[in-house]
């Protein structure tokens, strides 16, 4: 059974990708950007969601590192957020960056490491005793 950080993880992580989606939705819309750069997005979303499903349904360690290195990477950007005055899709960008902190601060709870690094035996393959 997943730990209560794991859960909170779920909800952190999902939610920034929503608001992520509504910043870049609001943005693309005002800006008319090009095609590329939708098929570019959905492309990186696609990646996010296949590495919280390794994370919270596979309980990969590798996952979580690239989830933190990517959310220590998204914080070059922080800077240009408070720069002029401040879109609705910057204020969509910058609550979904705070939700990706608390995600990924959830994930160095002892519950969640204890999780990460244990395998249940409900969880593992069913032996084959022939």
């Amino acid at each position: 059974m997943k730990p209560n950080s794991i859960k909170l993880f779920d909800y952190f992580y999902l939610g920034s990708i929503f608001l992520g989606f509504l910043g870049f939705a609001t943005g693309y819309f005002s800006a008319g950007a090009p095609v590329s750069y939708v098929i570019a997005y959905f492309v990186g979303e696609v990646i996010r969601l296949i590495l919280w499903y390794l994370l919270s349904r596979r309980r990969s360690i590798i996952a979580k590192w690239i989830i933190v290195a990517l959310f220590l990477l998204s914080l070059i950007s922080v800077g240009g957020l408070f720069v002029g005055s401040m879109a609705l899709s910057e204020i969509y960008a910058l609550a979904g960056l705070v939700a990706q902190a608390v995600a990924v601060g959830l994930l160095f709870r002892s519950d969640s490491i204890r999780w990460l690094n244990s395998r249940d035996a409900d969880e593992a393959p069913p032996r084959s005793d022939a």
